[in-house]
């Protein structure tokens, strides 16, 4: 019997702005060179999410979306928190890993509540961070763009996952900038681009907690080549950039 995956965007119209429909392909692309059928879901506000879902992927988008969804996000706090503890795959990029913290703290001193699905919490910045962001894991190097007016606080027990080499990251890591957090097959990140097929490395990752958990081999081969060669060329002329200039974000 032939495995298929199932995939779903959410809140694709609202929060899809930063190029997160391309992190939905690299996973599915990179699963169908492989012969593995691929199911793609978007799941919008009062839709339900399909019970036989593998890895849900979460975009970005401005604070007037995060308001759109949060309540029709609120009331799926069970059911996603569910979801990451059995050990399911999830990536959230920008407002929706916010939306996924314990909350997050504007400008105003209004406090917009989170799900706390990520074990940390978010205050919004007068300066906004934008540029390229190159960040050291135990994995590989993560390379992207970044784009967000936020901190991240995190909680002792977080996992934090990359050291900022180049940009300003999300958080406080020691005496360095980090990005990235981690929990268990969950992760919630500010890297845009988007983000899976500059750093395609992290999308076998994800694919490779898929396949042990449900128990079929999967692997990338030589049909690979021609997207991993693409991502090296981008991820080289990001890295000439970075080195090149005088900047790394501006600040608005």
């Amino acid at each position: 019997m032939t495995e298929t995956v199932s995939i779903v965007q959410m809140y694709p119209v609202e929060l899809g702005i930063t190029g997160d429909r391309g992190n939905v392909r690299a996973l599915q692309a990179r699963l169908e060179r492989s012969g593995i059928a691929v199911d793609v879901h978007h799941v919008g506000i009062g839709d339900e999410l399909p019970a036989d879902t593998d890895i849900i992927v979460f975009g970005n988008g401005p604070l007037s979306a995060m308001r759109i969804v949060v309540d029709d996000l609120r009331s799926r706090a069970t059911e996603l928190e569910e979801f990451v503890a059995s050990g399911r795959s999830l990536f959230a990029v920008g407002a929706s890993a916010e939306l996924l913290s314990h909350g997050v703290e504007l400008l105003d001193g209004e406090v917009l509540a989170g799900l706390g699905v990520f074990p940390f919490r978010v205050s919004r910045t007068r300066e906004r961070n934008v540029g390229y962001i190159i960040a050291d894991t135990a994995d590989g190097r993560v390379i992207g763009f970044e784009d967000h007016a936020s901190a991240w606080t995190l909680d002792a027990d977080a996992v934090a996952v990359g050291t900022v080499v180049d940009g300003k990251g999300s958080f406080r890591l020691g005496e360095s900038a980090g990005e990235i957090v981690r929990r268990d097959q969950a992760y919630a990140s500010n890297v845009q681009g988007p983000a899976l097929p500059l750093n395609p490395w992290w999308t076998d990752a994800i694919l490779r907690a898929v396949a042990d958990r449900r128990g079929f081999a999967w692997a990338t081969g030589a049909e690979h080549a021609s997207l991993n060669e693409y991502a090296d060329g981008a991820r080289a002329a990001i890295e000439h950039l970075v080195h090149s200039k005088d900047f790394r974000t501006i600040g608005l």
